[in-house]
């Protein structure tokens, strides 16, 4: 029987020992190489996803818009280790970290990559994991 300081007791070691910032390599197959990210904490993300909103109508029909692209590159770009977006040669070639993303990466490989990092950051977790 597992009694609550038991619980408490485990649930702290398990806090302790943790990995605030997961990471992941995400093969890139049509550039033959691995990608590494790191998870993402919510004050970023949600940062990012201010950044990507604006709206658009007036008055009572105006709404909140995301730009998913634009979204899915600055996930990217916070959450790669490896590569460096901001690497010179890259911004050398296309300006920007978030340039050089759109530019070089397939709108698939955006959207698989930027969902890997949302993953790992803990969003798509399983409603039966949530519920316990």
């Amino acid at each position: 029987m597992i009694t609550t300081d038991n619980r408490q007791g485990v649930v702290l070691q398990a806090l302790l020992g943790a990995d605030c910032k997961p990471k992941k390599d995400v093969p890139m197959k049509r550039l033959d190489v691995e990608f590494q990210i790191q998870a993402l904490d919510g004050k970023t993300i949600n940062r990012i996803q201010e950044q990507c909103t604006h709206y658009i109508g007036k008055g009572q029909k105006r709404e909140k818009v995301l730009d998913e692209e634009q979204f899915g590159a600055l996930v990217i770009q916070k959450a790669c280790l490896i590569p460096d977006w901001s690497a010179r040669e890259l911004t050398d070639k296309y300006g920007t970290p978030t340039e050089a993303i759109l530019g070089i990466l397939l709108a698939g490989e955006i959207a698989k990559l930027s969902a890997e990092i949302l993953e790992i950051s803990g969003f798509n977790n399983d409603e039966d994991e949530i519920k316990n």
